[in-house]
């Protein structure tokens, strides 16, 4: 162990020279380092040697306490310890299973292995993920970099389920709504631990699971459940408040691998969670290293992935990128509250869906939320059933402000709930100048917006009156998600 304010000035000049070394050689031998622009050249060596040297340091530094945390450990799995996780968890498992066939139902009827419907719904790239994950011919799509080791994460568990399924299609579309089943199972689990209450556990786990984002991302095919389900994973993980480190660098390093940019939402989980420097440097150190290290083997093994440091590579992603403040005042305000109307009501709740088709160059019918005119920016509006649904989920988000803020004046701590608030403002940041359909990345925040509501209620959790009224909320809102797939299907019908 050594103090930060006294660093064991040997050991870094070790780290430099090796770290430096390893990276010349490596980018050198496997990623053509001559033959690239200087500036790429530049920042591959810088990224590489920054990655390399970290990894000697924290080595040099804690090889004894790496030795002990390697040590075998005798861990007991025998039919009463199986028995025993499943009658605490059985409600969880069973609400995940029922999520599990809804989303699969849904997914088999929208994820067409024969027509190509990428951009078509809400401008998910199903059809080309589909092909990404378990097709043999999928790793020679391009990857981009905001996924820096994706193929890493995704092909291995497609090649599993290719195994059983013998169809790339069916085993992509499998996986995903599996994944969908995980994250709601491990919402379950979160409040349960957070709230000792199992009855709110099931309600906030099913408004979860019966949420825009997850309903249609746990069915319709793409990267952000498994998002959503790394992330959720990570504050489980982080809500026990144990002193490794392992499992909050592995889950990060997995939700790092999948979308660069959600590493920032376990970053600041991590700090509000655990304030100490010390810990801080090394968790972001032992990220972003072995991220970089992946992502740069990940490019040598597929090479048609993108490193996403690299100006060359990154040219591709301007398309998705806009400055806010260089569009005419119309535009920067209707994406403004686009972006507001999506995280807070249509991530939850559904709209009715404008359709496209010729008029967008296509013939199969394409689904977004927004529609943009000459000076016009319109939304996908609410009727009936849906515009009771948004007052009540208004209610709850003003409650869950006023009880937010007076829990921070009284105790002044937030904890978990401020994390969680900071991650939906973060995304907010983020996509006003990144993406088309701000739904299309809602797995990245839904969890974060729904557990924050959670927390902040929690004084109600064992109330009869507000657990019959959330109840009643959860009903009806599955007839209206309903509706909003059925239109979807009445739609598409014809074309499949």
């Amino acid at each position: 162990m050594f103090p930060i304010n006294k660093p064991p000035l040997f050991h870094i000049f070790i780290s430099i020279i090796i770290g430096m070394a390893l990276a010349f050689g490596f980018d050198a031998l496997f990623l053509d380092l001559t033959h690239r622009p200087f500036v790429d050249q530049a920042l591959l060596v810088f990224f590489s040697s920054a990655a390399f040297g970290y990894l000697v340091f924290f080595y040099l530094e804690t090889r004894s306490e790496i030795w002990q945390s390697f040590q075998i450990k005798k861990i007991n799995i025998d039919r009463t310890s199986v028995s025993s996780f499943i009658r605490e968890h059985v409600a969880g498992i069973l609400l995940a299973l029922l999520f599990f066939g809804i989303y699969t139902y849904i997914g088999l009827k929208l994820n067409s292995p024969t027509i190509d419907t990428t951009d078509n719904y809400l401008d998910a790239d199903n059809s080309s993920w589909m092909l990404r994950i378990a097709d043999s011919a999928g790793s020679r799509l391009e990857m981009r970099g905001p996924h820096p080791f994706a193929y890493f994460i995704f092909r291995p568990l497609g090649w599993v389920l290719n195994l059983f399924t013998r169809n790339p299609a069916l085993s992509a579309i499998l996986l995903n709504t599996f994944m969908g089943g995980v994250c709601v199972f491990l919402a379950w689990t979160f409040i349960k631990n957070e709230t000792q209450n199992r009855v709110y556990a099931f309600l906030i786990a099913s408004l979860l699971g019966l949420s825009t984002a997850h309903i249609f991302f746990g069915s319709v095919i793409e990267t952000y459940i498994f998002s959503a389900a790394a992330l959720i994973g990570f504050f489980l993980i982080l809500q026990a408040r144990r002193d490794s480190l392992n499992g909050l660098v592995l889950t990060s390093l997995i939700t790092f691998g999948i979308t660069l940019t959600n590493f920032v939402q376990t970053f600041v989980g991590f700090v509000i969670s655990r304030p100490r420097i010390k810990d801080i440097i090394r968790f972001a150190g032992l990220t972003l290293s072995f991220g970089v290290l992946l992502s740069l083997i990940h490019s040598v093994w597929y090479p048609t992935s993108k490193l996403f440091f690299l100006p060359s590579d990154a040219q591709a992603e301007g398309e998705f990128a806009f400055s806010l403040f260089q569009e005419p005042p119309w535009r920067a305000v209707g994406r403004v509250l686009l972006l507001v109307r999506t995280i807070l009501l249509y991530t939850v709740i559904a709209p009715r869906p404008y359709v496209f088709g010729e008029e967008v160059g296509g013939t199969f019918p394409r689904f977004n939320f927004f529609k943009i005119a000459p000076e016009t920016f319109s939304y996908s509006s609410y009727s009936g059933l849906g515009n009771a649904l948004v007052l009540f989920w208004a209610v709850l988000l003003l409650a869950s402000g006023l009880f937010f803020f007076w829990n921070l004046v009284r105790t002044r701590k937030a904890g978990l709930t401020l994390s969680f608030a900071l991650c939906v403002l973060f995304n907010f940041l983020l996509h006003i100048n990144y993406g088309y359909e701000p739904f299309l990345y809602s797995p990245d925040w839904a969890y974060a917006l729904i557990f924050f509501v959670a927390l902040t209620l929690a004084p109600l959790a064992k109330n009869r009156i507000f657990q019959a009224g959330l109840f009643v909320f959860l009903i009806l809102l599955a007839y209206n998600q309903w509706t909003f797939f059925k239109f979807i299907f009445d739609v598409v019908d014809p074309f499949l």
